[in-house]
C-alpha cells in the first residue's frame, strides 16, 4: 500500500450531468427545491436553468472516496467537509478531483489519510472545493 499511496496521489472522474441526471440527484436525496426539478421556473432566475443539489453533487463526490481506496484496502470514512463556489448547471462538463495531503500510520495497521478534492469545469474555474478524512484498515 506504501508504495502506491503517497502525498501528492491524485485520481479524477469528469462527466456531464443532463437535465435528468440533476433531477434523479436531488430526488434520491430528498432535496425538493425547484431549482432542480422545474426547468421552466429554474429559467426564470439567475441561473438561467437547472442546477444540481449540493446534497447530490456531496453524494457523488465523497463516493469517489469508497469506489477508489476500497481496491487498495478496506476503508471508513472519518470526516467531510465542501464549499460550493458556484453552481453546476445542467449540461456541464465538470471534473471531480480528490488528492492525499497526508498519510498517517496508525496503531494496527490502520493509516488515515487527509485529503483535499475539488470540482472544476472545462475552462478551470472551481464549483466546489472539499475535504476528507478517511481510514485504511487491515480488514473490516
Amino acid at each position: 500500500m506504501d508504495t502506491v499511496l503517497y502525498p501528492g496521489y491524485r485520481f479524477f472522474k469528469t462527466l456531464t450531468l443532463a437535465e435528468e441526471d440533476i433531477r434523479q440527484g436531488a430526488l434520491a436525496c430528498g432535496d425538493m427545491n425547484y431549482i432542480h426539478h422545474d426547468a421552466e421556473r429554474a429559467a426564470k432566475t439567475r441561473f438561467g436553468g437547472l442546477i444540481a443539489s449540493g446534497s447530490a453533487i456531496s453524494a457523488l463526490f465523497s463516493a469517489m472516496l469508497p469506489s477508489h481506496f476500497s481496491v487498495f484496502s478496506p476503508m471508513l470514512g472519518l470526516e467531510m467537509n465542501f464549499k460550493f463556489s458556484a453552481p453546476i448547471l445542467a449540461g456541464q462538463t465538470i471534473t471531480m478531483e480528490w488528492q492525499i495531503e497526508q498519510i498517517n500510520p496508525k496503531a494496527g495497521g490502520k493509516k488515515t489519510l487527509t485529503l483535499t478534492g475539488k470540482i472544476v469545469d472545462i475552462e478551470g474555474n472551481v464549483l466546489v472545493l472539499a475535504g476528507a478524512v478517511i481510514m485504511l484498515l487491515p480488514a473490516l
